[in-house]
């Protein structure tokens, strides 16, 4: 009896010590071969493509290849504006004029009949019928004859009949009676029934505005003219370059009608009232146009260069305009760039003038801006934040099922449960950290 409960103790003895060793075993095998990698983050922060400091972006060099990055210097430059913008040709009022009747009577006849025609100054216009004419040439031949046949008489007589006769001259002259008819006069002791007006002005004919058979009075107006060899340019300017137009600059302007000719002109004045609608000042050019070729109402281009001066400029490619800051970047060396808030003035041949916020020969991107501003909204490309959500990793150990314990009535004891191993983290871990 005592034999048999020591070859039973030695069974369960030897049953515990196997068990035993089985569980160490699985266990040091689950822990070591389930153990997660360590993840090295000084390489990851190290080796980023991009790196994001508040303001400051790092790129390597595959990245700055990737996006085209290209810088420049910023230089002191002479700029030269062109503003382009269209206009009308008017008339220049300065040179409208109307012919006007300096007699009363009746017009018999009109040299000139059509509008557009051409008057030169001292051209014969109309025919009039003109009774005070006839009396002013009959009063101007009795003075003449008064002073001849007194011209014996007494000094004071003779003095007056010859201021007589040089006033009956002097009101032919305010009639507008030629000096060269009026010697006619003299020589022919006859007079005219009939007066001819000469035009006091030359130019185009606007308007006739009298007809053959009419009565007319001293000031009638007989016609429009106006001296069309110069005219003048109304061009629209907005009101962001009317700060560079002044008096006297020179305008160069070109017409659909004359294709590969130019004009030129001056501007002579700058309209002090903005077009509500349009947002355009009006500005007015004087323009020679001895040819005739730039009509009235005909509609052209112009082209005026605004002289900016010697100042500080960078390529207009450099700049982002937020809508409530002008934002640059300055290359701090091959691979680090920070913004940089400046002032801006005028653009101008593809460069912007620089008022404040940085100095000559500091370096600008001048291509990819867009793109390295958009890694300071959202954070270094090289960020690793949220690889640690996707769950548990591949390698990660499943927890060993506890054996099936025995069953009393099978003679032979349950072995004692294995530990479960703990488990293993993430593959990845979470480095949402960084």
């Amino acid at each position: 009896m005592i034999e048999k409960l020591q070859a039973k103790k030695k069974l369960i003895i030897g049953v515990t010590a196997g068990v035993l060793v089985i569980g160490g075993v699985g266990y040091y095998y689950t822990v070591q071969h389930n153990k997660p990698a360590a993840v090295d983050h000084t390489s990851h922060q190290t080796n980023a493509p991009v790196m994001v400091v508040g303001d400051t972006v790092t790129l390597d060099a595959k990245a700055r290849q990737l996006a085209g990055v290209q810088t420049a210097q910023a230089i002191v430059k002479s700029l030269a504006k062109e503003v382009k913008t269209t206009g009308k040709i008017a008339m220049n009022e300065s040179g409208r004029t109307y012919i006007t009747s300096r007699i009363e009577g009746r017009v018999d006849e009109l040299y000139v009949t059509a509008d557009g025609e051409t008057i030169a100054p001292g051209q014969a216009i109309a025919s009039v019928y003109s009774p005070t004419y006839i009396a002013a040439q009959e009063e101007y031949l009795l003075a003449i004859e008064s002073v001849q046949k007194l011209k014996n008489a007494s000094k004071d007589v003779v003095q007056i009949n010859s201021r007589l006769r040089d006033a009956a001259r002097r009101k032919l002259q305010l009639l507008n009676v030629p000096d060269s008819d009026i010697t006619h006069l003299e020589h022919t002791r006859q007079p005219k029934d009939h007066m001819t007006i000469y035009a006091q002005f030359g130019g185009t004919v606007l308007e006739k505005q009298v007809l053959p058979g009419a009565f007319i009075m001293p000031g009638d107006k007989l016609y429009s003219l106006s001296d069309l060899s110069t005219v003048w340019l109304y061009a629209d300017i907005y009101e962001k370059d009317i700060a560079g137009i002044t008096p006297g600059q020179p305008v160069v302007v070109t017409s659909g009608a004359y294709p590969g000719q130019t004009f030129t002109g001056n501007v002579t004045f700058i309209n002090p009232v903005l077009d509500d609608a349009t947002r355009t000042v009006k500005v007015r050019v004087e323009m020679a146009n001895p040819t005739g070729k730039l009509k009235p109402n005909m509609f052209v281009n112009a082209n005026v260069q605004i002289p900016l001066g010697d100042s500080l400029v960078i390529p207009e490619s450099s700049l982002l305009d937020t809508g409530s800051r002008k934002i640059v970047f300055m290359a701090q060396s091959e691979d680090t760039f920070v913004k940089r808030e400046v002032v801006v003035g005028q653009h101008a041949d593809g460069y912007v003038q620089i008022l404040s916020g940085m100095q000559p020969g500091e370096t600008v991107v001048t291509a990819a801006t867009f793109l390295i501003d958009s890694q300071t909204k959202l954070g270094s490309l090289g960020s690793h934040a949220g690889h640690g959500g996707g769950g548990a990793a591949k390698g990660a150990a499943t927890p060993t099922p506890a054996p099936t314990p025995v069953s009393p009535n099978s003679g032979a004891a349950a072995p004692a449960k294995t530990p479960l191993a703990p488990a293993a983290p993430a593959a990845g871990g979470d480095h949402s950290g960084h």
